[in-house]
C-alpha cells in the first residue's frame, strides 16, 4: 500500500482552501435560499427581455454567483490575516 506523505505547504494550502470554500458554500445556500424566497424566478429579467431559462437554472447560476461573491470575500479575510513575512 502506497503511503502519501503532505508537506507542510501542500497541507497549508488545503487548509486555507478549505477555510475560503467551506464558508462560502453555506453563505451561497443560505444566499439563494434568501433571494428566491424574495423573488420569483419568472420576474426575473435581462435587458427588458424575460430570461427564458428554467428555474433550477436560474438557481443553480445564482447559487455560483453567490458562492463566487462568498469565495472572494472569504480570500480577502483570509489575506488580511496572514502575518507579513
Amino acid at each position: 500500500m502506497t503511503e502519501y506523505k503532505l508537506d507542510e505547504n501542500s497541507l497549508c494550502l488545503r487548509r486555507l482552501l478549505m477555510s475560503v470554500l467551506w464558508p462560502a458554500f453555506i453563505m451561497a445556500a443560505i444566499s439563494t435560499g434568501v433571494f428566491f424566497g424574495l423573488v420569483s424566478p419568472e420576474a426575473i429579467t435581462f435587458n427588458g427581455n424575460s430570461v427564458e431559462l428554467s428555474n433550477i437554472v436560474l438557481y443553480s447560476i445564482a447559487f455560483f454567483i453567490f458562492w463566487l461573491l462568498g469565495a472572494i470575500a472569504s480570500a480577502l479575510t483570509a489575506l488580511l490575516m496572514c502575518k507579513s513575512r
